[in-house]
């Protein structure tokens, strides 16, 4: 019986497939590991890809979003750890499973992600939880000047020690473990999160019963970034805009609740100035 199962949810990722599976079997403990790839009604040959990859795909006839997905998959296991892998990331060390699993020995420790590499260079993961305030002026700012004070801040100091665990707010599904029995008890994914913000949202009801985040310091992954939305970029928005305004409801108590529609009319103007914007770059490329 396989102590990790790891999901690794498809979406026309017949190009990056091939990487992300040989780097689970390089793994010291691939063995133990059981692959489970669930496909959310690709378009390209992603099933024909896993199939010759040796692993029969969870075919599913629409795209039910990444939350359901990933769940979805995870229930067909059974193995005492759950892990997630994106399709467009890669383990970057062959014991990348192996010290991800012993952060767990910690009961304290609710799930561990792992550092990340894009483009050669670390990627913030081990975010902040975002207060209203930083993400207002990320959200503001971020349109302006991607280097400003309120994205700094929200994005965290976590690459800046990657050497050891440390303790942070939230970790990016594109890599994480949790016990199964803890996965159980949250009931997964919250799959009102169509897709984005899952992740953060699980962690924060991690952290409302006591539990830690930690970001690995020995693990890390190189993660290629964003394939499957770069292909639907407004969809993608769309989405990432939704789960904002859920995350926002589900995580403001008292008097912050008031600014709810505040906050919904702003992102959705947000949204429609990056929607503008994408459809603008989209014309002037095709000029």
């Amino acid at each position: 019986m396989s102590s990790i199962d790891i999901v690794i949810l498809t979406y026309n990722s017949a190009r990056l497939l091939p990487e992300a599976v040989a780097s689970v079997r390089a793994q010291t403990v691939a063995d133990q590991v059981q692959i489970t790839v669930i496909d959310n009604a690709s378009t390209d040959n992603t099933l024909t890809v896993a199939r010759e990859l040796g692993i029969e795909p969870i075919a599913n006839p629409t795209n039910v979003g990444f939350a359901a997905a990933v769940n979805q998959a995870v229930a067909t296991g059974s193995a005492p750890y759950v892990a997630i892998l994106n399709p467009d990331a890669a383990l970057g060390d062959t014991k990348c499973l192996e010290a991800m699993r012993a952060t767990l020995d910690d009961e304290q420790v609710g799930v561990v992600g792992t550092r990340m590499i894009t483009d050669g260079k670390p990627y913030p993961n081990g975010r902040r939880f975002p207060s209203t305030t930083t993400a207002a002026r990320h959200a503001i700012m971020g349109l302006l000047r991607p280097g400003n004070a309120g994205t700094r801040e929200y994005f965290g100091d976590a690459a800046e020690h990657a050497d050891a665990d440390q303790v942070v707010d939230w970790v990016s599904g594109c890599c994480l473990m949790m016990r199964r029995p803890l996965w159980e008890e949250m009931g997964g994914f919250d799959e009102r999160y169509w897709m984005y913000l899952e992740d953060c949202h699980l962690c924060w009801r991690l952290r409302q019963r006591g539990y830690r985040t930690v970001l690995s310091g020995p693990a890390w992954v190189i993660h290629h970034g964003g394939q499957s939305s770069r292909t639907r970029k407004t969809k993608s928005l769309w989405h990432h805009h939704r789960s904002a305004v859920i995350f926002y409801a589900d995580t403001r108590t008292g008097w912050k609740r008031v600014l709810l529609p505040a906050a919904t009319a702003f992102l959705a103007a947000r949204l429609g100035v990056l929607v503008a914007i994408n459809t603008a770059r989209r014309i002037t490329s095709r000029a």
